[in-house]
């Protein structure tokens, strides 16, 4: 049954995206174009909208907005136009059957980070919303636009957090794919050519994937096959120091740091395809789209006669990275710089005007979020990479191989292919800028440029294989095409690791979609988290082991309450380190010790409604729990909900 309510979901997401994109078909010609342009219109205006008036729950907006769609798409499809969404349809698909069968929302990676951040929107309230892991405070510290707009999605289909965030990863993939094919139709009618793209860019992984073998032995485990996913988005500076082969310790030999300032580097690059098997749903993701997006604008407007209207969009997609993925705003500046610079050269219009006209209304509608954003973000200027810094050559070249066979057999195109070379040019300046240049944020040390590769070489890889595979498989010289087939074959060599995750890692929470099935397999947190469900609104105070990277909040998270603190190491940087945060970080783990002074007082200043005792709480300090209940129970009643071998789990509630 909750597998035929999912398919249902999906069917009514995917016909009123195919109708909104069939709106807009007529100022974009392109089916992949036209869905985009009309989701990001639709998307941009309401959430101008909302910084002035929340618009509540939407749950009444789908049964209008599909009996609408229906009449528009009708007689489109019966016409054979619905074959324009199956790049649509079945990337979507791949990546709903990964989240189907690992749809955990945990303590990994950045999974309630992301849960936090759709929790947040997901009222309706007001712009900028409260912010579920620190409710005293507005969420006005990051950009949030792929959040708002699942949430968006979730509102008007009345999913709960975790089902939103599952389907609005699946969404947003499949966005990016459908625009890769976009491009790619570009240059070649050729199924299997465009296919080739498309799995290089989905399950492909960087130039090290055909060596993971080579490095890491077979992958004939589970962790075996999880230590080869991240190998492959971790190498320089980390998983090249774990290389546990003698061929792979031939090749990339250790090299004993000599102090502190001289251990490698981290410097990781994250494909789409480590996305899709990690469930992040993180800004990254909405800047591949993005970024897609602009290079299928860009390619379309190399003989498209609507010109207009994809030079207007191509100026709105630098400053919506403002909302989407700030980091990555320098670089897409460059990009369309670039190509405007590109038309000059070869005389021909670069639509100025109406690429000013999307620039400037795009600000427009985002001023509101950056009036609240811009005095809380966090500072961080350009600075030179230093010698100790520089990426490794061997690591270097394991990594980009693909790219630079690529952007060279590009370039051997000569200046007479004028699209070629300037694309090859390009990307070659952009990483040799990246190689020198890096966003000086608070990290350092091991991580002095980890964000920056993380966000900045993230953006160029996916970039490079989808222009420069394209352009060079569509060469009219057959000896090129198939020098170009190798590294986009190659690369999908990560499939392998892939395939062996599917085979040898459990699949305990097996479609239970909503991401909560690792806290409801224990029947005792299955208990706890159902109660929080069905109660009144209030802020539940969980225990805090580590600062982040831990299951603490996902119990507030999960039944759509406020946390008392979500992950504060998080917070901390958010918040430009506010000390307080860490503070009430240690008065948490005092006051499930048993050993806050005055904890009475300090709950009452927190307005704690709920605290959580679970499986958690009773390893991390099993003799606390009755002391606690002592000093709780003048105004918090005890609600057991499990007991076991003696042992009592459940909720403390205050009282009225």
């Amino acid at each position: 049954m909750h597998l035929i309510y999912l398919v249902l979901t999906a069917a009514i997401l995917l016909v009123n995206l195919a109708a909104l994109g069939r709106l807009f078909s007529r100022y974009f010609a392109d089916a992949q174009l036209a869905r985009a342009a009309g989701t990001l219109t639709l998307l941009t205006g309401l959430f101008f909208i909302e910084h002035f008036i929340g618009l509540g729950r939407l749950s009444w907006v789908w049964p209008l907005s599909t009996l609408i769609s229906l009449p528009i798409l009708f007689s489109h499809w019966k016409s054979g136009g619905w074959r324009s969404e199956l790049p649509f349809w079945l990337s979507f698909a791949y990546v709903f059957a990964w989240r189907f069968v690992f749809p955990d929302i945990d303590g990994q990676s950045e999974h309630l980070t992301d849960l936090a951040f759709v929790s947040n929107y997901l009222s309706g309230m007001q712009l900028p919303p409260i912010d579920v892991w620190l409710p005293a405070y507005r969420f006005d510290i990051y950009y949030g636009f792929l959040h708002y707009a699942t949430a968006l999605m979730g509102r008007v289909l009345a999913l709960d957090a975790g089902r939103a965030m599952n389907f609005g990863f699946c969404l947003t993939i499949a966005f990016t794919i459908s625009l890769a094919w976009s491009v790619a139709s570009h240059f070649f009618t050729s199924r299997w050519k465009k296919g080739l793209v498309i799995a290089a860019l989905l399950v492909g992984g960087t130039g090290v994937a055909p060596l993971l073998p080579v490095l890491y032995g077979a992958a004939n485990s589970d962790q075996a096959a999880i230590s080869q996913l991240w190998a492959n988005t971790r190498f320089a500076g980390l998983y090249d120091q774990q290389i546990n082969t003698s061929a792979g310790q031939a090749l990339f030999p250790k090299a004993a740091p000599i102090s502190d300032d001289a251990a490698p580097r981290e410097l990781p690059l994250e494909t789409l395809s480590y996305y899709i098997y990690l469930g992040d749903l993180h800004p990254p993701l909405a800047g591949f789209a993005l970024l897609f997006f602009v290079l299928a604008l860009m390619i379309r407007l190399e003989n498209e006669d609507k010109a207009k209207p994809l030079a207007f969009a191509l100026g709105a997609s630098v400053p919506l990275l403002l909302a989407i993925n700030a980091w990555n705003l320098p670089l897409q500046g460059l990009l369309v710089l670039g190509w405007c610079i590109y038309r000059r050269a070869g005389r021909q219009a670069c639509y100025l005007k109406y690429l000013l006209a999307g620039a400037g209304c795009a600000l427009a509608l985002l001023y509101p979020f950056i009036n609240s954003y811009a005095p809380n973000a966090l500072s961080a200027g350009f600075a030179l990479v230093t010698a100790e810094d520089h990426t490794p050559l061997r690591q270097g070249l394991a990594v980009w191989w693909p790219v630079l066979l690529l952007a060279t057999l590009a370039l051997g195109q000569g200046p007479k292919n004028r699209l070629a070379f300037w694309s090859g040019a390009g990307v070659l300046l952009l990483l040799g800028l990246m190689e020198f240049v890096y966003i000086n944020d608070p990290l350092s040390g091991t991580y002095n440029r980890f964000n920056s590769t993380l966000k900045w070489w993230s953006w160029l890889y996916p970039a490079a294989l989808l222009l420069l595979g394209s352009i060079v498989l569509s060469s009219p010289k057959r000896w090129q095409q198939y020098l170009a087939a190798v590294p986009l074959i190659a690369v999908c060599a990560y499939a392998l690791p892939q395939a062996q995750y599917w085979y040898h890692h459990p699949k305990t929470s097996l479609g239970q979609f909503a991401g909560d099935g690792w806290l409801k397999n224990d029947y005792v947190h299955r208990a706890i988290l159902n109660h929080l469900r069905v109660v009144e609104k209030g802020i539940v105070l969980e225990g805090l082991d580590g600062g982040s990277y831990t299951p603490a909040s996902a119990f507030a998270l999960h039944s759509g309450q406020a946390a008392a603190l979500g992950w504060p190491d998080h917070e901390s940087l958010w918040r430009n380190q506010a000390p307080f945060i860490q503070a009430e970080a240690g008065k948490i783990r005092a006051f499930y010790h048993a050993s806050l002074p005055n904890a009475d007082a300090w709950l009452k200043s927190q307005n704690i409604r709920y605290i959580v005792w679970s499986r958690f709480d009773q390893a991390r300090g099993p003799e606390a729990f009755a002391t606690l209940r002592a000093q709780l129970e003048p105004h918090y009643a005890w609600r057991m909900l499990v007991i076991e071998n003696g042992i009592e789990y459940g909720v403390w509630e205050l009282r009225s």
